[in-house]
């Protein structure tokens, strides 16, 4: 039995799952990254926990790559909704952190790997809701021309 490209794309993407480390503990490297910044947080941010913010944004990746996709891609708004926020950095879910983005961030190995890893992940998703739209298409010309 031959296993389909939407299959394909999901194994791929458990295996990134399993096999890439998100760092354990990246307390310790917000309190120090805060503290690096500390007058570009005040002036930017002054209010904001952006390990909260870093863990919502992380919660969401995770969760859609550990299963939570696959009882919505049948559904085509709701492909468009998670699209739309996968094709978004962190930086671009939480605008007030965008100062960050010109610094080497790599000293803050935790957050660093973990930036990589979900940025891995956020496209093997795109990826596997492509080869969704990609399937509903070709059955969808199938049907046209008749054939089937």
């Amino acid at each position: 039995m031959e296993i389909s490209e939407l299959e394909k794309k999901k194994v791929e993407l458990n295996e990134l799952l399993l096999n890439e480390r998100l760092a354990a503990s990246i307390y310790s490297d917000f309190r120090n990254l805060k503290n690096d910044f500390k007058d570009r947080f005040l002036f930017r941010a002054p209010n904001e926990t952006i390990n909260a913010d870093f863990d919502t944004y992380e919660s969401y990746i995770v969760g859609l790559a550990s299963g939570g996709i696959n009882s919505r891609l049948d559904d085509a708004l709701e492909r468009f909704r998670i699209r739309s926020w996968l094709e978004k950095s962190f930086f671009e879910w939480f605008p007030k952190y965008r100062f960050l983005e010109k610094y080497d961030l790599s000293q803050y190995e935790g957050i660093y790997q973990s930036i990589i890893v979900l940025d891995k992940l956020r496209h093997k998703l795109i990826e596997l809701i492509n080869t969704k739209e990609e399937g509903i298409t070709c059955s969808l010309i199938i049907e046209e021309d008749g054939i089937g």
